[in-house]
Order: C-alpha cells, then sequence, then structure tokens
C-alpha cells in the first residue's frame, strides 16, 4: 500500500519542482540581499556561513507547505465520491492514513535532502555534523505531516487545511529571524529558540553543527513529545470518520 501511495505522489512533478526549486531562488536571493544590504540573518547562526543557516531555515519553511502533500491526498479519499469506495472495502481506513502519511513523510524527506544536495553543489553551503541535521529534518517532517493531517481531520475541509498551513508557513518563519533580524530582547530570543516547532527544530539543526549536543537533544525531545502527541490526537479523529 505504502508503494502505491509513492506511486501517486510521484505523478505531481511540479508540485515536486516547485518545493525544492523555489525555496533554491529563495535562498540565492536573500543571500544575495543580505551580501548587499550588510546585515546578518536573525537565526542566530552562530559559526555557520549565512548561506547554511538560510538553506535550513528554508527547507524547514517548505516542509510546512509540504504537509499538504499528505492531506490533500487524504482529503482526496475521505471528502470525495472516493469516500464510499473505501469504506466499503476491506481495507481499515487507519492502514490507508498511515500509508499515505509514510509515503508522504518518504516524499517531503526526499525533497528536503534534494535541497540540500543543491544547496551544497551550487551555492556552496556545508552542513557539519550532516546525519545528526538530516535526522532533525526528518523528525521535523514528521511533525508536519501529522499536524497536516491532524488539522484536515479536526477541520473536515482541504481549504481550511491549507489556508492554516499558508498562514503559518507565512509567520513562522519570521519568528525565527528567516527574513529579517528579529529585536535584541530575551522574549524575542526564546521565541526564535524555542517559540514554535520549525524554531526547535532551527535550534537543533545549528546546534549539532555547533557541537551544542545538550541543547540538540532538549529541541528533539521536545519535538519528539509534540509528535506522540498529535499521534495520539489522530486515533479519535481516524474513529470519528469511520462511524
Amino acid at each position: 500500500m505504502i508503494a502505491f501511495q509513492l506511486k501517486r505522489s510521484s505523478r505531481d512533478l511540479v508540485g515536486h519542482a516547485v518545493l525544492i526549486l523555489f525555496p533554491l531562488i529563495l535562498i540565492f536571493f536573500f543571500d544575495y540581499l543580505y551580501k548587499n544590504i550588510s546585515i546578518e540573518t536573525g537565526m542566530g547562526m552562530g559559526g555557520q556561513s549565512r548561506i547554511t543557516a538560510l538553506a535550513i531555515g528554508f527547507a524547514l519553511t517548505f516542509q510546512i507547505y509540504g504537509s499538504a502533500i499528505s492531506f490533500e491526498t487524504l482529503a482526496e479519499d475521505l471528502y470525495s465520491p472516493m469516500h464510499d469506495r473505501i469504506f466499503s472495502s476491506p481495507v481499515e481506513i487507519r492502514s490507508i492514513i498511515l500509508s499515505i502519511l509514510v509515503s508522504s513523510t518518504v516524499v517531503s524527506f526526499l525533497q528536503t535532502s534534494i535541497l540540500l544536495v543543491f544547496s551544497s553543489i551550487i551555492l556552496g553551503a556545508i552542513f557539519p555534523s550532516l546525519p545528526l541535521v538530516l535526522l532533525v529534518l526528518l523528525i521535523s517532517v514528521v511533525f508536519n505531516q501529522l499536524f497536516g493531517t491532524v488539522l484536515l481531520l479536526l477541520t473536515g475541509g482541504v481549504k481550511t487545511a491549507n489556508m492554516v498551513t499558508t498562514i503559518y508557513g507565512s509567520i513562522v518563519p519570521m519568528t525565527v529571524g528567516l527574513y529579517f533580524p528579529l529585536p535584541q530582547t530575551e522574549f524575542f530570543r526564546i521565541l526564535r529558540l524555542y517559540g514554535t516547532p520549525m524554531g526547535l527544530a532551527n535550534t537543533a539543526s545549528l546546534a549539532v553543527m555547533e557541537g551544542q549536543h545538550k541543547l540538540f537533544l532538549i529541541c528533539l525531545a521536545v519535538l519528539v513529545i509534540l509528535i506522540i502527541l498529535l499521534f495520539f490526537c489522530l486515533g479519535p479523529l481516524v474513529r470519528r470518520i469511520s462511524r
């Protein structure tokens, strides 16, 4: 079933291209912009290069938009004429949902990995402790795919889920200082580091590249806890639509 869902996801070539090429263009643009106006990003990148911090930041940002891979596919199955055919089949609805989540996670993580490869080859980004950085990005993908799915099942409509993720994906990068520096206050420092799931993933990624393993583990643990909470929320929502 997972193989079928992967094949199904692979048909949207335009969507995959957008989620890879558009952030790459934005990374190049913001790097060029920061060079010419002589300011740094507000991401607290420590000893990492600006291009590396931007690559991580935009990879995490477009993972949020990539959550649509799972919830739009689910919407086709659960909130369309396909619904009756699926519910009359012997396959459990939770198995269908899990297969879509797993396949969407694989696809989104591949998009993120390709973005990092392109950033490294084309823009010269360097990623120390790459396996651990990829682990953070994978956990972030899992969170976003679960978040989008729970949102869809909670609201019962793909339009609402798209609207919420679009607003979330527009605002949250600002809180980590991706687009512009934040005020130098304790409130904004805490907001940037720990205030959002994207902030936690960004902090964990930059921390592990700096060798700050304690901070890396703390942020990673919080992300895992959030994933567990979303997973537990999934159960009642699946039972509700199965009635």
